[in-house]
């Protein structure tokens, strides 16, 4: 590459993402704020020239739970762990709710904005690492997925798998299926994200979040060579970090993350390189003005490392086709 690139990625997934862990009565006016923060991204983006890869649940692109059945596949998901079924959560979703579960105008907003893309998050918010789930469960969920934002005139190309559980196996799946990039995992974040992880066998699993104030893994940025082949069917595009959001309890020591993901995207400039950061818009409905303060710094840093290296944001699926044509 001629110039480094800053990715970013958004898992937009609502409820979703984590009916399983959190009731909703427990989050919903956090949720009921997703909207305005997608909104208020759209805003900053266009003011700055950042280009953002929304990751999107297929679920969200409908309009409500009626219009969602013409899309829900034959062969579902077949986990063990019944609690992750997410076909049981549609059924008892209420009117009031709608708005959370079903995003179909937010979704046909981003689409239109030229500097964004729209990717999938899959179907049903799929665990690839659940057992029970088979290839051909994954197949239909991705073919629904790709089939319900086709029917929007949206061409997802570019998938993150949930909870990064990225499944190898599958993705041959996602390259026939005409998906071109995939958010992977750095060797830290595979770690974390594996059910083998080498720190959760020695109980180091709060290592992620000591991680995110001071340097124990290192920038994570990357060369794209690093991970593929030019002949490869599908990219591999790594996140470097998760952008841990507000928390209070840690305000005296906010100043060390975003330093740190500065310093991560400098080096990603100076040695032209990746540097792709990641989190849920969810994550900014609390605290909203703290998290959108920590964003806009690391925007403006981004602005100098465009005017000094000409440090570029782009989109996983353009970043992918850039290093095809490359």
């Amino acid at each position: 590459m001629k110039n480094g690139k800053f990715v970013i990625s958004l898992d937009f997934e609502t409820h979703w993402g984590f009916f399983d862990n959190k009731s909703l009565d427990n989050c919903r006016s956090q949720l009921l704020n997703t909207e305005l923060v997608i909104n208020r991204l759209l805003e900053e983006s266009q003011q700055h020239n950042l280009s953002i890869t929304f990751a999107t649940v297929g679920m969200l692109f409908a309009k409500d739970k009626t219009d969602i059945t013409r899309y829900i596949p034959e062969i579902k998901p077949k986990y063990n762990n019944i609690a992750l079924d997410a076909y049981e959560l549609l059924d008892n979703i209420s009117d009031k709710d709608n708005s959370i579960y079903f995003t179909q105008d937010l979704v046909k907003k981003i689409d239109k904005d030229p500097l964004h893309e729209v990717g999938t998050h899959t179907f049903c918010h799929y665990y690839c690492y659940e057992k029970g789930q088979s290839a051909e469960d994954f197949k239909a969920d991705l073919t629904s997925a790709i089939m319900i934002a086709n029917d929007l005139n949206i061409a997802t190309k570019s998938i993150v798998f949930p909870r990064n559980q990225v499944q190898n196996s599958y993705l041959d799946i996602c390259a026939n299926l005409g998906i071109e990039t995939y958010r992977g995992n750095c060797w830290f974040n595979f770690n974390f994200a594996s059910k083998k992880s080498i720190f959760k066998e020695f109980g180091l699993v709060a290592l992620p979040v000591f991680d995110t104030y001071f340097n124990i893994s290192g920038s994570n940025s990357f060369k794209l060579e690093d991970f593929n082949s030019k002949n490869a069917t599908i990219i591999n595009i790594p996140a470097s970090r998760f952008l841990r959001p507000f928390n209070p309890k840690l305000k005296m020591i906010e100043s060390l993350k975003i330093n740190r993901i500065k310093r991560a995207m400098t080096k990603a400039a100076k040695r032209n390189e990746v540097y792709h950061l990641w989190w849920h818009p969810h994550n900014f409905a609390n605290n909203i003005e703290e998290n959108f303060n920590n964003f806009l710094k690391i925007v403006k840093h981004y602005n100098e490392l465009k005017n000094k290296y000409n440090f570029e944001s782009i989109t996983m699926e353009k970043l992918g086709k850039n290093f095809k044509e490359s």
